[in-house]
Parts: C-alpha cells; sequence; structure tokens
C-alpha cells in the first residue's frame, strides 16, 4: 500500500522533484513546496505523514525506479511515472481512490488527533449527561480537553444535548458510507459502552494502511462537520482546532488585504520583506477560492505567458527569464490561476 501511495503521487505524468514531494509529506510550509503539491495535484498531501523516514521514502523510490515505474533524472533529481507505472496504478486505482479519496492534509493535518479525542470525549460527556451520569472515567485527564468541553457545555442547553448530537450525528452519518460510519461509531464511548481500539477494528492492516485509512475517514467527517450551520455544537466543538491548521501570518496579511491595505502598505505595517507578503497571497491563492489575484499580475507579463505552448506545470522560472523580463511572484501567481481555471476551482 506505501508503495502504490507513493506512486500515485505522480499519476499527472510530469516531471517532480522528489526532494520537494518529500518535503510536502513531512508539511515543510515554503511557497516551493506548496506550489509542487499544487501544480502536481497533491496539495491534499502537506503534512500527511510528518513522521515520515527520508531513509524509507528514498526506499520506495528507488525501488519503483528499480521495477520501471518511475524514470529519474539524476541532473535535475526528478522523477516520472513510466507506462508501465501508469499501468500499475489503473490496475489499482479503485483500492488507491478508496484510501485516499477525501484525504486532506493541507486543512487537517496538523490537528487531525486533537479534533478526533474532542469528538470522543464530546460523545462520551453528552451521552452520560443525558442520562444523568456522572460516574464514569473520561477518556480524557487532560485539562487542555475537559476545559474545552466544558466550555461548550455552558453554551449549549443540557435538557436536550442528548437530542442536539442524535441529529447533527444523524446529519453527518446521511453522508459518510456506512463503512466510514461504522468505524467512527464503534471508537465511541459512552452511558454503558466502550469503545473498541483502532487495532480492534483493522487487525490485518499495516500501520501505514491504517493511518492512511484513519485519515481518509477523520478528514471526510471534518469537511461534514464544516458543512453544519454555524452555532452546530460538533461545528464548534472543532473549529479552533480547524483554524490551527491555517497560517496564521497569512490570515494576518488577508485580513489587512480585507482592509484595503496594498501589499507594499502591508508588508510596512507588519515590518515584512515584499517577498514574504508575496508569499502569503501565493499561498491564499492556492489554497482559498473567490479571490481574483490575477489583478496582480501586470497585463504584459499575462501576454507573455499566454504565448507559451507548454503546460504551465512544466514551465521553469529560470528558463522563462531568458525569454522575457517576469518577475518570481507574477510568474507563480499566473500558474496557480491557470490550473484553477482547468480544474474549475
Amino acid at each position: 500500500m506505501k508503495t502504490l501511495f507513493i506512486l500515485s503521487l505522480f499519476k499527472q505524468g510530469y516531471k517532480v522533484k522528489v526532494s520537494t514531494l518529500y518535503h510536502l509529506l513531512k508539511g515543510k510550509r515554503t511557497v516551493s513546496v506548496l506550489m509542487s503539491g499544487f501544480l502536481f495535484d497533491n496539495f491534499f498531501c502537506f503534512q500527511l505523514f510528518p513522521e515520515l523516514r527520508e531513509e524509507a521514502f528514498y526506499q520506495i523510490l528507488q525501488q519503483l525506479i528499480k521495477d520501471g515505474c518511475l524514470d529519474f533524472y539524476e541532473e535535475s533529481l526528478e522523477a516520472r511515472l513510466t507506462d508501465k507505472g501508469r499501468q500499475r496504478l489503473q490496475k489499482n486505482s479503485l483500492h488507491i481512490d478508496s484510501y485516499t479519496n477525501h484525504l486532506n492534509g493541507y486543512k487537517y493535518g496538523k490537528t487531525e488527533m486533537e479534533m478526533w479525542r474532542i469528538l470522543q470525549f464530546l460523545v462520551q460527556v453528552t451521552s452520560h449527561l443525558s442520562y444523568q451520569n456522572n460516574r464514569y472515567i473520561p477518556l480524557e485527564a487532560s485539562p487542555k480537553y475537559q476545559l474545552k468541553i466544558k466550555k461548550l457545555l455552558t453554551e449549549i442547553d443540557r435538557k436536550n444535548v442528548g437530542s442536539l448530537m442524535k441529529n447533527e450525528w444523524s446529519l453527518i452519518f446521511d453522508r459518510l458510507s456506512e463503512e466510514e460510519s461504522s468505524f467512527l461509531v464503534q471508537q465511541f464511548s459512552g452511558y454503558q459502552w466502550n469503545g473498541k481500539a483502532e487495532q480492534q477494528l483493522l487487525p490485518d492492516f499495516s500501520a501505514f494502511q491504517k493511518a492512511v485509512y484513519r485519515k481518509n475517514i477523520y478528514h471526510h467527517l471534518f469537511s461534514c462537520i464544516e458543512e453544519l450551520e454555524e452555532n452546530a455544537v460538533l461545528k464548534r466543538a472543532v473549529g479552533e482546532s480547524i483554524e490551527k491548521n491555517k497560517n496564521q501570518s497569512m490570515l494576518r496579511t488577508r485580513e489587512l488585504w480585507s482592509e484595503g491595505h496594498s501589499p507594499a502598505e502591508i508588508a510596512g505595517i507588519r515590518r515584512m520583506k515584499p517577498s514574504t507578503v508575496n508569499d502569503h497571497f501565493l499561498e491564499l491563492a492556492m489554497s482559498e477560492r473567490g479571490y481574483a489575484f490575477d489583478q496582480f499580475i501586470p497585463s504584459e507579463q499575462i501576454r507573455c505567458f499566454q504565448e507559451i505552448s507548454l503546460p504551465c506545470q512544466e514551465w521553469r522560472y529560470a528558463e522563462l527569464r531568458q525569454q522575457f523580463e517576469v518577475d518570481y511572484f507574477s510568474f507563480r501567481m499566473y500558474q496557480i490561476e491557470q490550473i484553477k481555471r482547468e480544474r474549475g476551482k
């Protein structure tokens, strides 16, 4: 499974710099790493495996190259999918998709376990509360989680907490598959029942299989919770944790920009290099909808970009600079906007 997963990250067929792909999986937040993920449709992989060892990653790559599934280019340290690799992915496409179709490490990877623990604890507490039972061993002893749930309970009607939870979880389970719902429900504990451990539910899975399977379901769960109404208990329970995944400095730049400040003014206000502010705009353009960032690209540079016949995933900044005058920010922003149009986003 691990080998197939790594191979699937080359599915677009373009040359991908392998070191950048490794840093994407680890969660290194630089524009070059994020751009690589965005260009090659691997943005969801950001910070999926922060504990991934470099040695293990390169061993898998070497095996894929040896098997003829990837071509490796020594000069640029890039790899690209071969016909054999493409056939292998097609043969296993349903298997791979079932494990990865809801993954979103960029949005949830940093706090996924924190959010899951909050939800498990919330279910336990509200279950016992609905039966007026206060004699039980809480799943969480940490003040971090206990204070979170106590604060949340002060904001809702305790008398109706049982029906509130039932209604909200029903909405969630209507969106999840039966398999996903079963995996989640069996881990919950509450009045007169104890949840099962992940190992009990997935006894025959490898460690990597369990990790990807779990993440895929949790990320689907979180996305469904985000679609609930604003005052939903589940949404309030994990809202702060979801926000923690975002680049907080980027959000401050977005806030100032929304107030009408120009990029130059934001750099002055925040005492930052203009290039740092530009990096924030690039990440905003990659991660959020509803912004027309192409307003930052000079019209003369847009005309130059439009004359390039190669797919923008294959553009190289150093090569383009030899053809016409272009700055890095405009180059990257045009790539982002172009790919968003191609993908209908």
